[in-house]
């Protein structure tokens, strides 16, 4: 077992907002909270919302930005500063997300004696579109202690395509709180929106990528019945590559400011709470993180019928549309927009299949568990960490 006075590191994709992101940061906030100390990296990216929570709660982030790095030694001298990182640091437990995560740290983990490496992966398309990256990340899980997944049957693709034992490989569910309703709040919070009494807002929230598929979303807003259009609003949360061209795709849509780009936000389970519905068109997912979030917050939710998503909506908790097909996800958010007792409905059964099986404090356990981490480190919180040179 790790001992609770070791540094336990969390290594982000990125600080800006994603699924595995706020997976990493809440469990960050939470060994913080039960007294390990903690420090926080990301392989892409060096600020962002994530960053500023984190900084928040007193908990330090690091800069190893690959993207930073240039030249044909880029991946050597990165590779270096990691080890460098993790020696100086003293990390005897680490977690990363994705299996791209372990082509950049497995080694220098392996090479620094870091006692567990932990590595959660969230998604499968990459390792099933790119063979390239799936030869290498069949090599490097080699260097995880185990690996988790948030969707079972991906239990199966990491024993049968990428030769990991079943022993190594764990299911963990997402999981999350449930949020005490603040109605000051949120109508504090619609105001600020610009919505008016009786606009319907609809939300999404996460990366403006093109596995997304944002633009089918934008086209089925755009397609909705002219009952439901007039009195509605859409909302998109985050930040990414496609933000221009999805810009574009909303101005010759002529929706105009009634599809609005927020941007990143770092709150975005409390913005949530001001949604009347919330929306995903993604192509490829595995258990969204945002979906867990918003269902949490009381929205009902549509989306598209990929990855672990038809579990999650399964037992009339969700509606679930075909991907790519922008009529059918118009059909599912007007049939929520036009139906109050839908709403009402759908975001019963959510409620109770959150609390039933996508407990907050079970998934902490679990991964404490992988960690070789105690419930609780010692009754008074260590000193948050200095950085260490040597």
């Amino acid at each position: 077992m790790v001992s609770t006075t070791a540094v336990i590191a969390q290594g982000l994709f990125s600080y800006q907002i994603g699924g595995s992101e706020k997976i990493g940061v809440e469990l960050a906030l939470e060994l913080k909270r039960r007294g390990f100390p903690v420090v926080c990296f990301a392989f892409h990216g060096s600020e962002g919302p994530m960053r500023a929570e984190l900084e928040r709660a007193g908990i330090r982030c690091l800069d190893v930005n690959y993207d930073c790095y240039r030249g044909i030694l880029k991946r050597p001298r990165y590779l270096w500063d990691i080890w460098r990182m993790l020696r100086r640091e003293r990390v005897q437990a680490l977690h990363v997300h994705h299996a791209a995560a372990l082509i950049l740290c497995g080694i220098p983990a392996w090479l620094a004696r870091v006692r567990t490496v932990l590595m959660t992966e969230h998604g499968l398309h990459q390792l099933r579109e790119q063979p390239r990256y799936r030869r290498s990340a069949r090599y490097y899980c080699r260097y995880a202690s185990d690996i988790s997944v948030v969707e079972p049957t991906q239990i199966d693709y990491f024993h049968e395509i990428l030769a990991v034992p079943r022993a190594r490989l764990h299911f963990i569910a997402n999981g999350t709180r449930v949020p005490v309703g603040d109605a000051e709040y949120v109508r504090r919070t619609r105001r600020q929106l610009g919505l008016t009494e009786g606009e319907f807002a609809f939300f999404y929230a996460g990366r403006l990528h093109f596995e997304k598929d944002l633009g089918t979303l934008l086209r089925a807003f755009a397609a909705l019945p002219a009952d439901v259009l007039g009195r509605s609003r859409l909302y998109l949360v985050g930040e990414g590559a496609e933000r221009a061209s999805l810009e574009a795709t909303r101005d010759a849509l002529g929706l105009g400011e009634r599809a609005a780009f927020l941007g990143p936000r770092g709150e975005v389970g409390e913005l949530l709470l001001a949604a009347d519905a919330f929306v995903m068109s993604s192509k490829t997912e595995g258990l969204p993180m945002v979906l867990l979030e918003a269902m949490a917050a009381r929205i009902p939710c549509v989306a598209t019928a990929v990855g672990g998503i038809p579990e999650l909506f399964a037992g009339d908790r969700g509606l679930a549309v075909t991907p790519g097909d922008a009529a059918a996800l118009a059909a599912a958010m007007a049939a929520v927009a036009r139906s109050p007792e839908l709403r009402a409905r759908l975001v019963a059964n959510a409620l109770e299949n959150l609390r039933r099986n996508h407990s907050f404090e079970t998934m902490v356990e679990r991964y404490l568990q992988l960690l070789g981490l105690p419930v609780a480190a010692a009754d008074s919180p260590p000193a948050a960490s200095s950085p260490r040179t040597g």
